[in-house]
């Protein structure tokens, strides 16, 4: 059998096109709606619902007292949030090549994102470290409370 008198069916074919992701959009999502994995959601990762499903409850036991903020709901909160913003800097500086390789082999297009993630590292960065300072001076300030006797 000759190769021209193949069909079609037997020969290799190139998968389908998928959607394409962006990476600025996904480093977006991870900055502000991280606590809900929706970034997660967005790149169709596994294990995406584990964040809701921790960080809400956890919020909602820290919101039953007064003062809201200094509840261990709201520390572990706090930790949840840290960890979603140091994943938004490392999906913000993730080199195109290697972010289309992982979520965009078929879509077709090629990444040229310029300065948007960026800036969303830039933020996430300053997020990350304000809310870890700020966590950090409630937790000490308690310990110190507890242990000077005030």
């Amino acid at each position: 059998m000759s190769l021209s008198s193949e069909s079609s069916s037997d020969l290799p074919s190139d998968p389908a096109p998928t959607g394409h992701y962006s990476r600025p959009l996904a480093g977006l999502f991870a900055l502000v709606f991280g606590w809900l994995g929706l970034h997660r959601w967005y790149l169709g990762a596994r294990g995406a619902w584990l964040y809701p499903m921790l960080s809400m409850p956890l919020m909602g036991w820290a919101l039953r007292t007064d003062p809201w903020f200094r509840q261990p709901g709201f520390f572990a909160f706090s930790l949840i949030v840290v960890i979603t913003l140091v994943e938004a800097i490392v999906i913000s500086l993730t080199p195109d090549a290697r972010w289309d390789a992982r979520f965009n082999a078929n879509s077709g297009r090629v990444s040229a994102n310029r300065w948007a993630p960026v800036f969303i590292a830039i933020a996430s960065l300053i997020g990350a470290a304000m809310l870890g300072m700020s966590v950090m001076a409630i937790a000490l300030e308690g310990w110190f409370n507890a242990h000077l006797g005030r």
